[in-house]
């Protein structure tokens, strides 16, 4: 069992860090209700640590800690986009994240040289209706109510070095919850540069708990805009009672094209 939810967290530790949350592409001017339909896309990356820990009745079965680094050895493919959509104070957000890790490892045990092959891939997916609650050309401000699913697949294969028969063990987790939060930017008059923030709370299935938040700054071109931010993500939930926390944090860099 302590293995089992050790691999777990692993799991979703080591593939939510290949993902980013980027700025809000809000645009600075003042939101008209006759606004015609504006779109954006940002592609972006985010470099992160990770801690967790799994429990039991109040009993640790195991924590981990993941540099940057760990993460970016195991990629094997990512990818994350935002996108979204706005006719005057309405519009619809989407963020969408994928990450596909492998990691190979081997260990002698007694006389026998074992091989062990990770793979863990993992799909977020964020869908919300905004709604603008203050535009000036200062300060936007949009209100969101939507949901993130969040779908993780993990598969390990014990094998010996020598040949002969292999033990596999996979795990399969998805959980939904529904969101509610607030974002956009500060404008500094006068200037291109701007702040972006973000935060959401929200929870669902197997008693889960998510929490996302970001703060940074960004420069607005005449193409769109840059942003450098310091992004956390917290996920708690409790399959099969058990307790699994992960906090994710760190820094995370967009570009934001509107057309």
């Amino acid at each position: 069992m302590k293995c089992r939810f050790a691999a777990l967290i692993c799991a979703l530790f080591i593939t939510s860090t290949t993902y980013a949350q980027p700025a809000p592409s809000n645009v600075a001017s003042t939101v008209a209700a006759t606004d015609p339909w504006r779109f954006s896309v940002t592609p972006y990356v985010w470099g992160m640590g990770i801690t967790g820990s799994v429990s039991h009745n109040g009993n640790s079965l195991g924590q981990v800690k993941l540099t940057p680094g760990n993460v970016l050895s195991d990629l094997n493919m990512a990818a994350m986009l935002v996108a979204e959509a706005r006719s005057g104070r309405f519009g619809i957000y989407l963020d969408g994240m994928y990450g596909d890790l492998g990691k190979t490892a081997s260990r002698v045990v007694g006389r026998a040289d074992l091989n062990a092959n990770t793979n863990l891939t993992m799909t977020m997916l964020t869908l919300a209706p905004t709604y603008n609650l203050h535009s000036t050309p200062s300060l936007q401000l949009d209100g969101l109510i939507g949901a993130r699913v969040m779908w993780q697949n993990a598969n390990t294969t014990i094998s010996f070095a020598q040949g002969g028969p292999s033990l596999s063990e996979s795990s399969h987790l998805q959980l939904a919850a529904g969101i509610a939060g607030v974002k956009g930017r500060y404008n500094f008059e006068n200037s291109k540069y701007f702040v972006p923030f973000y935060v959401d709370v929200g929870a669902g299935q197997s008693s889960s708990f998510t929490s996302q938040a970001y703060l940074g700054v960004g420069r607005a071109f005449d193409w769109g805009d840059v942003s450098l931010v310091a992004k956390n993500v917290y996920y708690q939930f409790k399959p099969n009672q058990n307790t699994v926390d992960l906090n994710m944090f760190g820094a995370a860099i967009a570009a934001t094209f509107r057309f």
